[in-house]
């Protein structure tokens, strides 16, 4: 429980991405459909704070996180160690890259792509600081079909398509955080799909349109429908191998082994506010049978590095392809970050790579928690960390990695054991 005298605080904010006109076109977008946001939510139990910021990119480079880092530390309080920076995922918007990685003619670009991030930010955070009040927590956990396994045999190898019969995770966890009076301060929504719908679509101009994809329109629906300034953050899971149900385009393996392209075009925004509707209402529902409770268990973070095999990455993705036979070159060893933090009576554990549907799986059965969330594109990124079954039937995921074999379940262990060392302790019943 809360210890006395010590009161659990929350506060939200969100904020555009403003892009100046003379930005665009960048990246190979040439106009926007829908903002990219920012959302915050700064969580404090007396003693640390805890934010947790999602930005509507695809991923997140170091010099950025640093960055957001600061920024957070600045407006908020929060310790760069107390947050848990996560990429929505849409595969829809222009990459922030690093200074070094950035060609000189689109240098300038870039530096205003980053500046407009960098000040949704921090208008997102300044507003999460000015609402934060008291605040009483609870979990809920739903079903919603959005996404389907994406890893499918052919006659070449396996590649990307949608197989029904595929494990997936069909849960969405759901974190209320609600003031006093029962208002929601923020709604985390937890699931394991890819906000790719949109994923290399191009309207019937030639065009591609940045978007937020089925992240952004599963939020802006639950935001519609509370109001008052409710936040609805969307935590990817663990969808390394999970593809939205439906995607604008539709890539399928010829009798020769050639990709063979099929685009919806414009009529692709309809299938993101379709499956955004699903899973936003699976999420309201979810969080309407909640009873939030102000008591609340200290908030705890730990941190670790996890040693596991590495191998050498593609040279690049035009290097894949569907594949019978596959050189997984080994590169030594590597650290994959991992991150698991206690909200109440929930658990996030989050990292960086991208893991399988079945990882996820794994790591929550093992969890003593029954509230647990797996999230994924926390505090930077590095690519797929992909399951044994995956370089078994040699998928995309296991190609694309620098992780190598085992690696995956080497963190889903220690996270496991992390986990564990979260459990309710004394201290947390008596205050």
């Amino acid at each position: 429980m809360t210890a006395p005298g010590r009161s659990f605080t929350a506060g939200a904010g969100k904020a555009a991405v403003e892009l100046p006109f003379s930005l665009l076109p960048v990246d190979g977008f040439s106009s926007v459909h829908d903002p990219l946001q920012v959302r915050v939510l700064v969580l404090d139990d007396g003693e640390a704070p805890l934010a947790i910021a999602v930005i509507d990119q695809t991923s997140i480079f170091d010099d950025q996180l640093a960055r957001t880092r600061k920024i957070l530390r600045q407006t908020c309080g929060v310790p760069p160690d107390r947050c848990l920076i996560v990429a929505s995922h849409t595969f829809s918007a222009p990459h922030v890259l690093p200074p070094d990685r950035v060609p000189e003619a689109e240098r300038k670009k870039n530096e205003l792509l980053a500046a407009a991030v960098d000040t949704a930010v921090a208008r997102a955070a300044h507003e999460a600081a000015r609402t934060r009040g008291p605040a009483r927590t609870g979990f809920g956990r739903g079903i919603c079909r959005v996404g389907v396994q994406r890893d499918v045999p052919t006659p070449h190898g396996w590649w990307l398509g949608a197989d029904d019969a595929g494990p997936t995770d069909d849960s969405v966890g759901v974190l209320r955080i609600d003031r006093p009076d029962g208002r929601p301060v923020a709604i985390l929504v937890n699931h394991a799909v890819q906000p790719s719908v949109m994923n290399g679509s191009v309207t019937r101009s030639g065009e591609r349109r940045i978007t937020a994809d089925l992240a952004g329109a599963t939020a802006e629906r639950i935001e519609r429908r509370y109001g008052d300034g409710t936040v609805a953050l969307f935590l990817i899971g663990a969808a390394g191998d999970q593809a939205p149900y439906l995607t604008a385009v539709r890539t399928t393996v010829t009798d020769d082994g050639a990709l063979l392209r099929t685009d919806v075009h414009d009529d692709g925004f309809a299938l993101v506010e379709l499956l955004g509707e699903r899973l936003a209402d699976e999420a309201v529902r979810v969080a309407e049978r909640i009873r939030t409770t102000a008591a609340v268990p200290p908030l705890r973070v730990l941190h670790d590095r996890v040693k596991v095999p590495a191998q050498v990455p593609p040279a690049g993705l035009h290097a894949l392809h569907p594949a019978k036979e596959y050189d997984f070159t080994p590169a030594g060893t590597t650290e994959a970050p991992i991150v698991v933090a206690r909200v109440g009576d929930a658990v996030l554990a989050c990292v960086q790579a991208e893991l399988n549907a079945g990882t996820g799986l794994d790591i929550k059965a093992a969890s003593p928690f029954p509230a647990t969330c797996v999230v994924t594109m926390t505090n930077g990124a590095a690519k797929y960390l992909a399951d044994a079954m995956s370089y078994d039937r040699i998928t995309y995921e296991a190609m694309n990695s620098r992780y190598a074999r085992g690696a995956a379940e080497r963190v889903a262990e220690r996270i496991s054991e992390l986990l564990r060392s979260l459990r309710p302790r004394a201290s947390d019943a008596d205050g």
